[in-house]
């Protein structure tokens, strides 16, 4: 890996970490787009947990014509990707905090532009409709069969149905599930939900690019309240309780044509800081 964009940053390098749902974001402001080149490699070190600063993903907060600031999304191994309910409550909480003091954020990112209201350490996000829902997906896993609904919403996730969540070994599973050939070409991230009522939900989330459990993935919730509410099982709104036992609520309309879909949840300023260049460099070629 050619580290030369690493090398040419300037240090300090600022940043702020946010957390929403126990699902943890380094923010950087991007608006001059210093960090643009070296994007791909700063998520790679930056969200590197015990070596650096650590978290579930990196967000560049930047210019936008169209919106009030633009949102890019990055995974620890380095990927980009499209949409995160929990990133983008973190992203428009930044927003309110330190470029824009509006309590209404409107943010481009790559499939669209999403809007977002603050309400005090709160966030209630606009996702992007769903553009693929298939329910009743089978999956056999070591001879276990996995029934599941496929929702495509900005990236593709897994959504199944199982009892005593919090008492499984659900990485080991959803390891395995979210390879699956079934799931190709692009996997998928992997949730397990137990609902305990029409409108109330346990998961648990293994996400891609983490390539891990995280604790709480906003856009799974999404995409299990929608597909559950097209199976008849659910009613919104759908309050989850993810891992971290911090709680997201789904919003939207019940009708057939689903229409605008909320995620509202904690989006909390964790801290503000400066990583060193040391902070990039220096790492074991598998860190843990």
């Amino acid at each position: 890996m050619s580290l030369t964009k690493l090398e040419t940053l300037d240090e300090p390098i600022p940043f702020a970490k946010l957390s929403a749902s126990g699902n943890d974001f380094i923010v950087l402001d991007n608006r001059d787009r210093s960090f643009s080149s070296a994007a791909s490699l700063l998520a790679q070190r930056l969200c590197s947990r015990r070596y650096s600063a650590g978290a579930d993903g990196l967000i560049l907060v930047e210019k936008s014509e169209t919106a009030t600031v633009r949102i890019r999304y990055f995974n620890p191994d380095g990927q980009e990707f499209n949409t995160c309910g929990n990133g983008g409550r973190c992203a428009a909480r930044y927003t309110h905090l330190f470029v824009k003091d509006d309590r209404k954020i409107t943010m481009e990112t790559s499939i669209g532009i999403v809007k977002s209201e603050i309400q005090d350490k709160s966030v209630k996000l606009q996702l992007v409709a769903p553009t693929e829902v298939r329910l009743g997906l089978e999956v056999v896993v070591d001879g276990e069969l996995f029934k599941g609904n496929y929702v495509q919403i900005g990236d593709p996730h897994f959504c199944v149905s199982y009892k005593n969540i919090r008492n499984i070994d659900f990485v080991t599973i959803a390891r395995k599930l979210r390879h699956h050939d079934a799931l190709k070409p692009d996997g998928a991230n992997i949730h397990f939900f137990e609902q305990t009522a029409r409108d109330q939900m346990k998961i648990r989330s293994f996400e891609r690019g983490v390539e891990n459990e995280t604790l709480a993935c906003g856009s799974g919730c999404v995409s299990t309240a929608v597909s559950t509410f097209r199976e008849g099982k659910s009613s919104p709104p759908v309050t989850f309780e993810p891992q971290s036992g911090i709680p997201v609520c789904v919003h939207f309309q019940p009708a057939e044509d689903i229409g605008e879909i909320y995620l509202q949840g904690d989006a909390r300023l964790v801290y503000r800081g400066e990583a060193m260049l040391e902070a990039l460099f220096g790492f074991p070629e598998n860190p843990l």
